[in-house]
Order: C-alpha cells, then sequence, then structure tokens
C-alpha cells in the first residue's frame, strides 16, 4: 500500500480492533447455531468481509472507504503534539 496516506485515526483504530473480534465472534455463532441455508450463508460471508474491512482499517491505518468517500479520522498533526492526546 505505498502511497497512501493513513486516513484512520487513533479512536477509529481503537474500535476497529475491538469490532473485529466482534463480528467474528458473530460469525462463528451464526456458523454454528443457525441452521445454513442461502441467507445466512450471506449474512456470513458479510460479516467476514466487515471483519477484514475492520481488521486491515486497524491494523494498517488505511481504509479504502473513507479514501473514496473522502473521510479522513486522523489529525495526525494533533496526534503528536498534545503528549497524551486521545487523536
Amino acid at each position: 500500500m505505498a502511497g497512501r496516506n493513513q486516513n484512520v485515526g487513533r479512536r477509529d483504530r481503537i474500535a476497529r480492533a475491538v469490532l473485529t473480534p466482534v463480528t467474528v465472534a458473530a460469525t462463528l455463532w451464526l456458523y454454528y447455531s443457525v441452521p445454513r441455508n442461502p441467507l445466512t450463508l450471506a449474512v456470513m460471508g458479510g460479516l467476514v468481509f466487515l471483519a477484514l474491512a475492520l481488521g486491515i482499517g486497524a491494523v494498517t491505518g488505511t481504509c479504502g472507504i473513507y479514501a473514496a468517500l473522502g473521510v479522513d479520522t486522523c489529525r495526525c498533526e494533533d496526534e503528536y503534539t498534545g503528549g497524551s492526546t486521545w487523536g
């Protein structure tokens, strides 16, 4: 991902890191407790895609959807000037 600027702020990355295992757990719960029909499989696929997008965004600090929409939650200048400020 060379050339991509970070567009995911610290709070957003923390939220993504918390929500990733939640979506994985929801997917596993659906897999083991609900009968597998096409709708359930579609929901599980969507949850897996969401977990991947959240996890990659949490690790790298970039989000392709944010880039396409022009959203930037990263205030990189403010994050490091305030010492213990929560970006």
